[in-house]
């Protein structure tokens, strides 16, 4: 099976990060550059599920993620640009801020349902139970994160992006944020695919290294077998960083908050729940592999950010 994106995002470009207190040169793959609302790397991946909703005839998206759900977000831009309805299926905690991608999703004209945390365990049923009430209308059901076979597609892209600066600029290694296991998935599937002999270190934010190894495999193997992909991946081939999730998702920590502050001052912002944790674990693993060159890749997220306006403010001032 072949699947053509929707491509509406921009190549993003890799930039040197100067001033880093550090022996390893390190370069950031902009993909928080890709475009506005649609920026990071959620957008690489519903390139290729609206394509595939699209294909399919339906007129309608369901998909699911956090109050302040980058993903989510992304997803309402996309089903405004391509004509879909909008369903999003939100966790909600407690009192969280109507601001950030909250804000942005209502704004988008996105059907909010909130949902407990309780239900968020069994997402994916809930949402198929929630689609069948859609009466009249041909639902498309996209995973937490656009994490699956499908989305995986993308980082199969951005991999090929880099590709040859990887090989010109002898890059041992790579790093990202791993929260739904779609983008290390398609980074690793494009290392495999295209021969690159490099690292890929995913920093988890969430969840367990087990948990993320067994779903980063079955997102790969499901690609493998849809896409008649010429690769190969085994679990020793996933190599996963622990020990900065802090005391749970988007609970930003102090080294978390420092880091985001210190970035900042280099013209990178960075965000509490993703990329400040994964930059974080990025230097202190630094200190033991001691690469020369790395890349890191800036999944975006900024909106979020507003959310935490208190934790950086505190720190800021």
């Amino acid at each position: 099976m072949k699947l053509k994106p929707f491509k509406i995002t921009n190549k993003t470009p890799i930039e040197k990060l100067k001033g880093l207190s550090i022996k390893t040169k390190v370069f950031i793959k902009r993909d928080d550059l890709n475009g506005l609302l649609v920026s990071g790397n959620k957008a690489r991946k519903l390139e290729y599920l609206i394509a595939d909703a699209k294909n399919k005839k339906c007129d309608t998206i369901i998909t699911c993620g956090p109050v302040q759900s980058n993903h989510c977000r992304t997803a309402a831009v996309f089903a405004q640009i391509f004509g879909f309805d909008c369903h999003l299926l939100l966790r909600k905690k407690g009192d969280e801020e109507y601001t950030g991608n909250l804000l942005l999703d209502d704004l988008l004209g996105a059907k909010i349902k909130y949902i407990t945390p309780e239900e968020y365990q069994n997402r994916m049923e809930v949402m198929a139970d929630y689609a069948k009430n859609l009466r009249g209308r041909k639902p498309y059901i996209i995973p937490e994160g656009g994490s699956n076979e499908i989305g995986a597609l993308g980082y199969i892209d951005c991999m090929k992006e880099m590709a040859g600066f990887i090989k010109k600029n002898k890059i041992e290694a790579i790093y990202c944020a791993v929260g739904s296991g779609g983008t290390y998935a398609g980074l690793l599937l494009g290392k495999k695919l295209l021969n690159l002999k490099i690292d890929l270190n995913g920093v988890i934010i969430c969840d367990t290294v087990d948990y993320f190894k067994n779903r980063i495999l079955k997102i790969c193997n499901n690609a493998i077998k849809k896409f008649n992909l010429k690769s190969k991946i085994e679990n020793h081939e996933i190599t996963l960083i622990d020990g900065f999730v802090g005391e749970g998702y988007g609970i930003p920590y102090p080294e978390e908050i420092k880091t985001i502050k210190d970035l900042a001052k280099k013209g990178i912002v960075l965000e509490p729940v993703y990329t400040g944790k994964a930059f974080y674990g990025m230097l202190e693993d630094l200190k033991v592999r001691k690469y020369k060159k790395v890349i890191f890749i800036h999944t975006g997220g900024i909106f979020s950010i507003f959310a935490y306006s208190n934790e950086l403010t505190s720190v800021i001032r």
